[in-house]
């Protein structure tokens, strides 16, 4: 992890989380800088995007003295370092030794593992979380155990949205728990659902309070319309959950996206839950058929949300491993419960050299990934780009300058790197990836070219003074693009502002408060 970490681990999502941690730890507020143009009289507002369990975390990490942006790389850290570990343990019983071990194998070298475990986002953790709550609903025999099992998903759910299908999972495992169990057992899993629903809302109750009081609603976490149907965002998931449960991209695009493919994906399913159902599942012992159960209902019920989720919301990022790495470990361990023996009778020679056959594919297939991967390997190729738009741009953007508006296409990098309130702007389809951003973004979104994203930034802005910084790389901004020819210069000139830079290296403006002559 450390030869593959990029330079600078961090996303626009980062920008928020940290931000979010260091208002919390300095002033004991949530807020953080709106992510666009709008609202333009305020620096600072709630999040209504994401929940604030992330942020809380990294600052209570942050109280021991580390920055929160190194906090955030090491909970991602952390928890892809402890992950095998967590998963070897929550299902050594259920699975035996050797399939556990395989999992654990399986989930260290997994793309969406080895790819956002670098990163200072939620993935990865949220991923641990989910496997601690899922191995100590298994393996809890206290009702403490059940408890503590509950208060992780509770922060699970504080930290991700999506973790609402880990709340719900639980509650129906104690359900078919409750149905499966004698009469006389079914009191202690009564017990031990009120216990972990108890720990639950010891943070989910809090949580929804502050949503009620703050934004009038349980669930104020929105953003643009979708762009992208149903059917095409539930390809895209199988897409992307299939790449990260084999780590075989051209398998898992042939699958998705090729109609036998998709029909002979959707056979082998039906073929195999009717197998299962038929000939392994009254064989399995009860910790196995536990396990299945709830790997299940979590890779259903997670998969479902995802994809509803994203067909409802949708800006500027299609469905990918972000999105799936939560549950491939869960599809292998659903798998892996029927292909165990349990400790039964020997199973037949064809049946070993099957299971055989399908481990060392998968490892193979993982350890490729891990070794040649490009996506993998080439996880800092937009540091430079990166490092000179802050290098020439912090003189201009850092500081917080008082009543500046300030706007960047690299804005999250300032937000980081300088604690600056900087907006972004949106997509500007002049530049080849600004055109196609603009193809997931909501219609009316983006901007056709730098001068109509300029006149749009001094009319949010109203009378404030404005500095606006623009470097090639990110949201349609690219070398081509700079410098503005004269004509555009002078336009922009005639409206006020003035030309600060104006080369390949970027494009910096000022505009002087309305009244004023000039900036300090």
């Amino acid at each position: 992890m450390h030869y593959r970490s990029p330079s600078f681990p961090f996303t626009p999502d980062s920008a928020s989380y940290i931000e979010q941690a260091r208002n919390f730890l300095n002033s004991g507020s949530l807020l953080i800088t709106p992510y666009g143009l709008a609202p333009g009289d305020q620096d600072q507002v709630e999040n209504r995007l994401f929940p604030v369990g992330f942020a809380v975390v990294l600052a209570a990490v942050s109280s021991f003295g580390i920055d929160a942006k190194d906090a955030a790389i090491g909970l991602a850290h952390f928890s892809a370092i402890t992950l095998p570990w967590l998963l070897f343990f929550s299902f050594r019983q259920s699975l035996g030794p050797l399939y556990a071990l395989l999992l654990a194998g399986l989930a260290a070298l997994s793309p969406g593992v080895l790819k956002h475990s670098l990163m200072g986002l939620t993935d990865v953790f949220g991923l641990w979380l989910a496997v601690a709550v899922i191995g100590l609903t298994l393996n809890s025999r206290s009702i403490v155990g059940f408890i503590f099992a509950g208060l992780l998903a509770g922060i699970a759910y504080a930290i991700r949205n999506a973790h609402l299908a880990l709340l719900a999972s639980v509650i129906c495992y104690f359900c078919y728990c409750w149905l499966s169990s004698a009469a006389g057992e079914r009191r202690v899993v009564l017990l031990r659902a009120v216990a972990a629903m108890f720990g639950m809302a010891v943070v989910v109750a809090p949580l929804l309070l502050r949503n009620i009081v703050m934004f009038g609603s349980l669930n104020p976490y929105v953003m643009g319309p979708s762009t992208i149907g149903f059917v095409e965002n539930l390809r895209t998931y199988i897409e992307a959950l299939l790449k990260d449960a084999t780590a075989c991209s051209e398998c898992a695009r042939y699958v998705a996206w090729s109609l036998p493919g998709l029909l002979g994906f959707g056979v082998l399913i039906i073929a195999a839950a009717y197998a299962a159902y038929k000939y392994r599942c009254s064989n399995l012992p009860t910790f196995g058929k536990k396990t299945l159960t709830i790997s299940t209902i979590y890779l259903v019920m997670g998969s479902c949300v995802v994809v509803a989720a994203r067909t409802r919301y949708q800006w500027g990022e299609v469905i990918n491993l972000r999105h799936t790495l939560q549950y491939s470990p869960f599809l292998w361990a659903g798998m892996f419960a029927l292909l165990a023996d349990h400790g039964r009778q020997p199973a037949i020679i064809a049946w070993k050299q099957a299971k055989l056959a399908i481990s060392v594919c998968l490892v193979f297939f993982h350890a490729s990934y891990a070794v040649n991967s490009e996506s993998f390997r080439n996880s800092d190729n937009d540091y430079p780009k990166l490092a000179q738009a802050f290098s020439i741009g912090k003189a201009y953007l850092c500081g917080n300058q008082a009543d500046t508006y300030l706007v960047s296409n690299w804005a999250h990098v300032f937000r980081i790197e300088c604690g600056a309130r900087v907006r972004q702007i949106e997509a500007i389809a002049a530049g080849t990836k600004g055109g196609e951003m603009r193809a997931f973004m909501s219609a009316g979104d983006g901007y056709m070219s730098v001068l109509e994203a300029v006149s749009d930034i001094k009319q949010q802005a109203g009378s404030r003074p404005i500095r606006v910084g623009l470097f090639p790389g990110r949201f349609g901004v690219e070398s081509e693009n700079l410098p503005l020819s004269a004509v555009d210069e002078r336009q922009i000139v005639a409206n006020g502002w003035h030309i600060i830079k104006n080369d390949q290296q970027g494009l910096i403006l000022e505009y002087p408060k309305v009244g004023s002559e000039q900036m300090n």
